[in-house]
């Protein structure tokens, strides 16, 4: 009979393999996401008769859980959206429309358009579904959803008859996507986000078809980005942020010797990189990431005019409402300017307000010929710095650090990072 492996959400089936890995979803979770699940299949009675085995059983329950919602990080990464989910379900609805697979009498095409499929999907929250009785009439299985008629404006798939519980109902119609897209469709129901996503590998090594050392969390070799700063502190205080406040993409990113000394300090040796890498044709994925500067906008000019090939990109830290109006001292004293592009370097975005300290100011210091701006730079920056640095994870993610303005520049990061990394 051979032996399966799923990776279901509430119990409903996303994708299905036999003998075999099939697709490999261990990027979908990261370490800490291994737990044990009652599976069907596995003969209980005979471990409650041998208590001495509950080391193979825990091999045989062995899977990957994450609640949907710290999944969906993850597959907006990789180019997984709802729009994404949309092309593929009209592409559906395309080839069902041209061969006549659809429910619906012959000469009465009314499919669902992609908005009520998604509503269908979402009407009934995927933990109040039925599926642990097993009901022989087709009927009684369906349950509560028995009299919804959306179901029968679905296309016609090979496992659109196979259920036999509410659950598996649902299933069997909607359940017609790519994994990643389903997941994109239940998530559009709040009551959906708390469900566990799991991939029950367990019982395929536990049967010898495939080594437990294939399944691994994480995010694999290339979907991985290497993060290329102008200077050490910038890579420690982005490692960091992402770290407690992106916690669920952290591992889709690698920085350059965040520890160790910094090999190209500055923004001249960091485009002397680029042009070593675009030497040697390397296929890494890699972000060259700039201070909001002015010697920041001129560095990312030149990278831009290397014409960097798909797989490299760069990007200066986001221009921010917090930074029109900002403290700066020059020749004539101190003023209120715009340090967007002309002194934003990763300290602003800091939480600048220290106890006990004057506000922020920025010092301008030279003129840059080549972009027509000043530049300038935060005074005190160690002191935001070790302010920083002395916070605990906890303090970061409940709001005693003002950490809105480092929480944009993550953002901006990630959806540049997600340009370089391939689609799921």
């Amino acid at each position: 009979m051979g032996t399966s492996i799923e990776l279901t959400i509430a119990g409903i089936s996303l994708s299905y393999s036999k003998n075999n890995m099939g697709l490999d979803f261990g990027f979908l979770f990261q370490d800490g996401d291994e737990a044990r699940r009652k599976l069907d299949g596995i003969n209980y009675e005979y471990y409650d008769e041998h208590p001495d085995k509950n080391a193979d059983l825990a091999e045989h329950e062995a899977v990957f859980a994450r609640p949907l919602a710290r999944v969906l990080p993850r597959l907006l990464l990789l180019g997984s959206t709802i729009e994404s989910a949309r092309a593929e379900y009209e592409a559906i609805i395309a080839d069902a429309l041209e061969i006549g697979s659809y429910s619906t009498p012959p000469g009465e095409p009314n499919l669902l358009t992609f908005e009520e499929f998604c509503s269908l999907a979402c009407r009934y929250p995927l933990g109040t579904l039925g599926g642990g009785t097993e009901f022989e009439d087709r009927e009684k299985a369906k349950g509560k959803l028995v009299s919804d008629e959306d179901f029968q404006r679905l296309p016609w798939t090979d496992n659109s008859n196979s259920f036999w519980s509410e659950t598996s109902y649902l299933g069997a119609k909607v359940a017609i996507l790519s994994a990643e897209s389903m997941l994109q469709v239940f998530a559009l129901n709040s009551a959906n986000l708390n469900v566990d996503v799991v991939w029950e590998f367990g019982p395929l090594v536990h049967s010898g078809w495939e080594p437990r050392a294939l399944f691994h969390p994480g995010a694999r070799r290339k979907q991985k980005v290497l993060i290329a700063t102008e200077g050490a502190s910038d890579a420690r205080i982005i490692k960091r942020a992402l770290d407690i406040l992106r916690a669920d993409v952290t591992d889709f990113f690698n920085f350059v010797d965040v520890d160790e000394r910094h090999h190209f300090w500055g923004t001249g040796n960091l485009v002397k990189f680029a042009e070593g890498l675009l030497r040697i044709d390397i296929h890494n994925k890699v972000l060259f990431v700039l201070d909001n500067d002015a010697e920041g906008v001129d560095a990312y000019r030149k990278l831009e005019a290397l014409n960097l090939p798909p797989n490299m990109r760069s990007m200066l830290l986001p221009n921010l409402d917090e930074f029109r109006r900002f403290r700066a001292r020059g020749p004539e004293g101190v003023s209120v300017s715009d340090i967007n592009g002309r002194a934003a370097a990763i300290e602003c975005y800091l939480d600048l307000n220290l106890p006990n300290c004057p506000p922020a100011q920025v010092l301008w210091s030279n003129y840059k010929k080549d972009i027509d701006a000043w530049h300038g730079a935060l005074e005190f920056k160690e002191s935001y710095h070790r302010h920083f640095y002395d916070q605990p994870p906890e303090t970061l993610c409940e709001g005693l650090y003002d950490a809105s303005k480092l929480l944009k520049l993550l953002d901006a990061l990630i959806n540049q990072a997600a340009l370089v990394l391939p689609s799921i």
